[in-house]
């Protein structure tokens, strides 16, 4: 009895750890930057007056989160603007929001300015050429005189006829209870407004 009794108090029941080990959290995901570089001008610009939100349009947007947002948005404080952006793969639905947004506003009876404007695209990065780098890292005694032409002959049409930066565009969509004369001035910009016209009290025959 006693060796046993020896035995239970050497070995005594840890207490529990009091910092427990809290679970890892992931970082929530960042928003691309490139998405809105093509807008920092103009939202650095129509910041001074308006209050702008900007909401980009990408693949897995939800139409109706996005329409609530950007009424939501209209609907509340001074002077708002939503700047609504997307990529050509995702114009249409980025048209959906806006006209879906218009018809919020039309049924609270407030007045809907829209701005469609085209804007360009950031260049996107190019790939090296596979082919070219493989032929100019072979061992020059590995290769043929006929080779070595060539590799030269690329170089040359390179250094004379440089490439061109292709631009692409795509179209962003600025909506507003008001008319907003910064943005109409600018290029490339057409208006749609959907005015509210508001009865007056006391007309009507009677």
């Amino acid at each position: 009895m006693t060796s046993e009794k020896r035995k239970e108090r050497a070995d005594p029941p840890q207490p529990p750890d009091p910092k427990p080990k809290k679970p890892r959290q992931t970082d929530p995901p960042r928003p691309n930057p490139s998405l809105l570089e093509p807008h920092e001008a103009i939202i650095a610009e129509l910041k001074t007056k308006y209050n702008v939100l900007p909401a980009s349009v990408i693949s897995s947007t939800q139409i109706r989160q996005r329409v609530a947002a950007a009424t939501g948005h209209l609907l509340s404080g001074a002077n708002p603007v939503v700047l609504l952006h997307a990529r050509p793969a995702e114009v249409c639905k980025l048209i959906t929001i806006a006209e879906q947004s218009k018809r919020v506003l039309k049924e609270e009876g407030r007045p809907c300015f829209q701005y469609n404007q085209l804007f360009d695209l950031p260049p996107e990065t190019k790939k090296p050429d596979i082919v070219e780098k493989t032929v100019l890292e072979t061992d020059a005694h590995d290769s043929d005189d006929d080779d070595d032409f060539e590799v030269m002959e690329t170089r040359f049409e390179k250094a004379v006829f440089p490439q061109t930066v292709r631009t692409m565009k795509s179209m962003r969509v600025f909506l507003s209870t008001m008319a907003i004369p910064e943005i109409k001035a600018k290029s490339n910009v057409t208006v749609q407004t959907s005015e509210v016209k508001v009865k007056k009290h006391g007309q009507g025959g009677g």
